[in-house]
């Protein structure tokens, strides 16, 4: 897991999702929106293959906030922020703080009945193609925008699927935004796993921060953060 930190105020913890990368235009956007909030943005990176999502996703996680909790450095109780894959992650190393998460990806699209054979392969190289059309992304992404991997192994959607099915309760105050249109992951799964009253929708594409309503779609986030000061 890769790390890089921002800005200076309140701790705040942001868990990127699969192939986001920090210094890709629309990831950076966001982070220096929320350094502009007074943060000090901590941005995770996680790995984009592995078989064992626990191991290597879910614990550097908690170990990284559980540091960050006892350090010596730390401003005040941290704030934590997750999008797609990292929201997976996030909910399972279950964070002391109000979580809050974007597009989680907490379920998968259904897929053809004849790639299941494929997906069940017990490989952990990445050898299946795989694309996300950009515009599934955001209206603001293009192909340039392209950072996640174009192969997946069998054993890392074996793994995301295992977490996705033992997905632990949302805590009370966590709060999820989400569009009910996303192509990239299941809404429904969002809508399954988180009351009403713990869900606000916005019209864009799987990425809050690279849809065009961004600017006032990240306010709403900042909204339901716990302030810098």
């Amino acid at each position: 897991m890769q790390v890089d930190t921002f800005g200076e105020g309140r701790d705040l913890v942001w868990v990127m999702g699969w192939g986001n990368v920090v210094d890709s235009r629309h990831e950076r956007w966001f982070v220096d929106r929320l350094v502009d909030a007074d943060y000090r943005v901590h941005a995770l990176e996680l790995p984009t293959t592995t078989p064992d999502f626990q191991r290597d996703c879910v614990a550097p996680v908690r170990e990284y906030l559980d540091d960050l909790a006892t350090s010596e450095d730390a401003t005040d109780e941290y704030a934590v922020l997750a999008h797609s894959m990292g929201g997976l992650a996030l909910a399972h190393a279950d964070p002391d703080p109000k979580a809050v998460y974007l597009s989680p990806w907490w379920g998968m699209h259904d897929v053809p009945i004849v790639l299941e054979p494929l997906l069940a392969l017990p490989v952990t190289r990445p050898i299946l193609p795989f694309t996300v059309a950009p515009e599934d992304l955001g209206e603001l992404a293009t192909s340039e925008d392209a950072t996640a991997p174009s192969r997946i192994a069998p054993k890392w959607i074996q793994t995301i699927r295992a977490a996705q099915r033992s997905l632990p309760a949302l805590d009370d105050a966590d709060h999820v935004f989400y569009t009910p249109d996303d192509d990239v992951v299941d809404p429904r799964a969002i809508e399954q796993h988180a009351p009403e009253s713990q869900r606000t929708t916005y019209d864009g594409g799987h990425e809050l921060f690279s849809s065009e309503g961004r600017d006032e779609y990240v306010q709403w986030v900042l909204e339901e953060l716990p302030g810098p000061n």
